[in-house]
């Protein structure tokens, strides 16, 4: 019971910090806001998907997609939060603690992962008050909303190494533009079969596609 008080403080501690820091917002919400409507007012009457060409067929092929950049660029501010409390000389702090040395870590993974999910939610209502319906079933949001928990868990994950290595916040959430490449260079934001033969190649046999593809067919089934 201690230890789970423990994580709730810690937990409360980074969210709070997430939440109130504009340049947080800026980037994790805005960002890919403005980038969703920016790709389906300008380009979405312009790229085909399903054999229909249109600013409505877009933005139900590419929100899945721009669900999982907004996690994505989360993964980030994740890394470099660690990061400064490293610097900083926190984390040495708690470990001086009578604190569990895995609720530390845990306390940033646990925040990083509400955060990106309240990131995701923002995001989807934009895109419902752009048009966007689905017929997905209360089972599919259920497989969705998990599938968003594991892969938010993952890239944190994969981002905490990076934190920890970095020698300056701005270099701890380098891992990120990574995963955002491989977001770009998927089928996230467009089909596939249009992009040049090697690329093609490489889209395709990348993990982001199929973790791309498997939200689009829980929101279409």
């Amino acid at each position: 019971m201690k230890a789970l008080k423990q994580l709730f403080v810690l937990t409360k501690r980074i969210i709070k910090q997430n939440i109130t820091d504009v340049d947080t917002i800026i980037t994790v919400i805005g960002t890919p806001i403005f980038m969703l409507l920016f790709f389906v007012y300008v380009f979405g009457g312009n790229i085909t998907v399903g054999g229909e060409t249109d600013m409505k067929a877009y933005l139900e092929y590419a929100l899945p997609g721009f669900l999982l950049i907004t996690m994505t660029m989360g993964s980030a501010y994740t890394a470099m939060r660690i990061n400064v409390d490293k610097n900083k000389g926190f984390l040495n702090r708690l470990h001086s603690l009578p604190i569990k040395r895995w609720i530390v870590l845990g306390s940033h993974v646990t925040a990083s992962v509400i955060f990106m999910l309240l990131a995701e939610i923002i995001v989807l209502l934009v895109g419902v008050m752009m048009g966007y319906r689905t017929e997905a079933s209360l089972v599919d949001w259920l497989i969705f909303l998990g599938l968003s928990a594991l892969f938010a868990f993952a890239i944190t994950l994969l981002a905490i190494p990076f934190s920890l290595k970095a020698k300056g916040y701005a270099g701890a959430g380098g891992f990120s533009y990574i995963l955002l490449m491989l977001l770009f260079i998927s089928s996230a934001l467009m089909p596939t079969k249009g992009m040049a033969k090697p690329v093609q190649l490489f889209a395709d046999y990348q993990p982001m596609t199929p973790i791309v593809e498997t939200a689009r067919a829980l929101f279409k089934p």
